[in-house]
């Protein structure tokens, strides 16, 4: 909770640093994961000491085998380097024979008569290169980006509040409803802006509820909840001895917070000071009222309903249901 609340202040990095780490995913999967591989490359992409060995082997071949057509298309795999190739040959030959040289010099100038010229010859259109998993680096790499993006935008969007709250309003609140974005002065000034309800019960081992407020505008202030602050005992599931009830302000340096602690919690001294470090702790009553201020917000929580829970563990030390309302107000505004 403490580092959402750490994110929600530092909002305007969510987005930077969400890109950034989609740019380094991308390269890191683009040079590590899946490095390009060149597969069935054509002769001719080779450098020139390869080349020369390649047609090496392509007289060696003719002279065995005597196939025309094989020894030509060979040589068509040379491309434009085909003549050069063939005059590096002739220069150093090496343990080929010139008279196999000769040869095949014979076949290749009958299909192609320029061969030996001092200019190249004319080949027909190179063919496509095949498919390789090479050519997915690309889209995957934009893939990546785009997801970084979206993820970007979205959590930039939840840090200015745009999300589904999860309460619902309570009989009785009423406030106007808006069309659109009403001028602030047509609106109640003395309606809170927000009332919630949350309730925790016992095996929640993962409580922790936030809202987010806003103005009657629909622009965000802040956000306010309710979470675990503390256990006792041992197993499943957790017994739960104290809440922490907490307010962000956008306006505001710092995240308050007020401890709700058990009876037997708040009177164990050396717990009660461990848990202090928290927030403010409060004994937790049926009734019992909590107010949090920052610089232009303040919620009132009150405790609706409680309940301790039952077991080995000592009298009133952990709850098995607590509900608290949460009311949200602008700074000033008073009942």
């Amino acid at each position: 909770m403490d580092v959402i609340r750490q994110l929600s202040q530092r909002k305007g990095a969510v987005p930077g640093a969400a890109l950034i780490l989609g740019i380094l995913l991308g390269l890191a999967y683009a040079w590590g994961v899946q490095p390009i591989q060149w597969v069935d490359a054509t002769p001719n992409l080779l450098r020139t000491d390869l080349r020369v060995d390649y047609l090496k082997m392509a007289v060696d071949s003719y002279s065995v085998n005597r196939d025309v057509d094989l020894a030509i298309s060979r040589f068509e795999a040379l491309g434009d380097e085909g003549a050069e190739t063939l005059r590096a040959l002739e220069a150093d030959p090496g343990e080929v024979s010139q008279g196999a040289i000769d040869s095949y010099r014979s076949v290749v100038q009958i299909f192609e008569p320029e061969v030996g010229a001092t200019a190249l010859p004319t080949q027909t259109a190179r063919p496509p290169a095949p498919f390789s998993a090479s050519r997915l680096i690309l889209p995957v790499c934009g893939i990546t980006l785009v997801v970084a993006l979206a993820f970007g935008i979205v959590m930039f969007l939840r840090s200015r509040g745009v999300q589904m709250p999860r309460f619902r309003r309570l009989e009785g609140e009423e406030r106007p409803v808006r069309e659109g974005r009403e001028a602030p002065e047509v609106l109640d000034a003395r309606a809170p802006l927000a009332t919630f309800r949350t309730t925790y019960s016992l095996g929640d081992d993962l409580y922790d509820d936030s809202f987010s407020i806003e103005s009657p505008a629909g622009d965000f202030l802040g956000e306010c909840g309710v979470g675990i602050g503390d256990t006792i005992g041992v197993g499943e599931p957790k017994k739960i001895s104290a809440f922490e009830v907490w307010l962000f302000d956008k306006n505001d340096i710092q995240t308050v917070t007020k401890v709700l602690m058990s009876r037997y919690t708040y009177q164990d001294e050396a717990t009660r000071q461990r848990i202090a470090a928290k927030g403010d702790p409060e004994i937790a009553e049926t009734g019992a009222l909590v107010t949090l201020e920052t610089a232009s917000l303040r919620v009132e929580a009150r405790i609706v309903d409680m309940t301790y829970g039952e077991g080995v563990l000592p009298a009133e030390s952990h709850f098995a249901r607590m509900t608290i309302e949460l009311r949200a107000l602008a700074k000033g505004v008073e009942d």
